[in-house]
């Protein structure tokens, strides 16, 4: 008989779409202890996942819920992921990387309740923010990224060598009201292994909020990572999250796109937030682009040939996908 496997010490890295969550979690995952086991659960906004091809080169478990805000999706399916990451790598420690536009309050609430409250033991949520956008409205005033201030038990500024004194004043005058268990300024995720065994803060039932319940039907619930059909060549998915569609291509792997062409579109593409992992005819590359700020590196391993683009407003996503298509060799 297979023990059950009860109080695995968890914590939810969270922040806003391109704060660097990701990064932040592969530092810790290059410090983590040498005799420990670690699992990664990624919950992604977009259908396709892209997440889970950059983690997965450090050689950790991982497991994808694509498709929107994992409060969002069937309990059942997302219990039933949960347990077979923690079924089949048996970690010492969780960590979760909810999607930048989720709500993060009902995460919370979710893991910290039946049936999740036996398997999981909840630490410290860390969140992390780029002070440059602390005087933003655009940010300011957006739902998801208060929530994700609200549940901060550790408040971290990433990014701080692009910075300015004027934001890190910010920073600090927002640490100095919110009172956070712990806070920190870094750059390239650099997160201390200390933070994570903070205690997670008590929660009232009044945060089971209000956002939830505003959540809308067009974000997606599927629990896997798309795959292709026998034959096909890629698929398409959308969604969408109040003022923000997703929408993602998963190419087949033979294909192969013109390295020169592939770049100039997605650097030239105006939107909040593009990842791609692509096999190319000068090799393989992620390509990681905020706000346009477009970062290209090269892989390991051959990707999937994913791409994911989330973009404010209403896009016309036959225009984009011919403009990719026209990239491929």
């Amino acid at each position: 008989m297979v023990e059950l496997i009860q109080h695995i010490p968890t914590n939810v890295i969270t922040g806003f779409l391109g704060v660097g969550k990701t990064t932040a979690i592969l530092h810790l995952l290059k410090h983590k202890p040498a005799t420990e086991r670690w699992a990664v659960l990624v919950n992604e906004f977009g259908q396709i996942g892209i997440d889970g091809q950059i983690l997965e080169q450090e050689g950790v478990a991982i497991k994808e819920l694509p498709g929107g805000c994992m409060c969002c999706a069937a309990g059942v399916s997302v219990q039933v992921g949960i347990n077979a990451l923690l079924a089949n790598a048996r970690p010492d420690r969780l960590l979760i990387e909810p999607t930048g536009i989720g709500h993060p309050k009902q995460i919370i609430r979710q893991l910290t309740r039946p049936p999740f409250d036996q398997t999981l033991d909840m630490r410290a949520c860390i969140t992390l923010i780029d002070p440059r956008h602390l005087d933003n409205p655009r940010y300011r005033e957006n739902e998801y990224y208060r929530e994700q201030l609200d549940i901060a038990d550790v408040l971290v500024a990433n990014k701080v060598d692009q910075c300015n004194d004027a934001d890190l004043a910010t920073f600090a005058q927002l640490v100095e009201t919110r009172q956070p268990r712990a806070s920190g300024q870094v750059s390239q995720g650099q997160l201390e292994l200390a933070w994570l065994d903070l205690p997670l803060a008590e929660r009232q039932d009044a945060d089971r909020s209000l956002l939830h319940a505003r959540a809308t039907p067009e974000v997606g619930t599927q629990i896997e990572a798309v795959q292709l059909d026998a034959g096909e060549s890629w698929r398409r998915l959308e969604n969408r999250s109040g003022e923000f569609a997703g929408c993602g291509w998963l190419f087949a792997e033979q294909l192969r796109f013109d390295y020169r062409k592939i770049n100039s579109l997605l650097t030239a593409l105006s939107a909040e937030r593009i990842k791609a992992a692509l096999r190319t005819d000068q090799g393989n590359y992620l390509f990681n682009s905020i706000e346009g700020d477009m970062q290209v590196s090269t892989r390991k391993t051959p990707p999937q040939n994913r791409i994911e683009i989330i973009i404010q407003g209403d896009p016309d996503w036959n225009k984009i996908e011919g403009a990719l298509l026209s990239c491929l060799i």
